[in-house]
């Protein structure tokens, strides 16, 4: 994964760390709702079309290095956005991106097809 901040107007993608440990941040650095995370291999991460994300720190242990494969679906171009000035075309893209119609690690029933909408907010609501 790039060490800088970045997204993806056109496609969702799928990343699979094989190798080694990294803290990850998604969302961007600057906004306060980010996420900051530590991934291993064996981890399998579903990056939404439009969320920001880069490598912040390679935290392998000695000898090991931190890899990991990147996915698109099939058919899909994806391109590389950073959120600068001029990318507002881009920005307004993500919209149209289709979720995906086959959860990309579990198949055709997995998590990432929502049957209604969740609660994600923790109030219980």
């Amino acid at each position: 994964m790039y060490s800088t901040t970045h997204y993806h107007s056109t496609t969702h993608e799928v990343l699979c760390v094989y190798s080694g440990r990294a803290q990850l941040c998604f969302g961007g650095e600057s906004n306060p709702g980010n996420v900051i995370t530590e991934v291993q291999a064996g981890d399998a991460i579903v990056i939404p079309a439009g969320v920001g994300h880069r490598l912040l720190e390679d935290v392998s242990e000695r000898g090991e290095e931190f890899q990991m494969v990147g996915s698109y679906p099939k058919g899909c171009s994806w391109d590389m956005c950073y959120g600068k000035p001029g990318e507002e075309e881009q920005a307004e893209a993500v919209k149209g991106v289709q979720w995906f119609s086959k959860d990309p690690l579990y198949g055709d029933d997995g998590p990432v097809l929502w049957k209604e909408a969740r609660d994600i907010s923790g109030n219980g609501t």
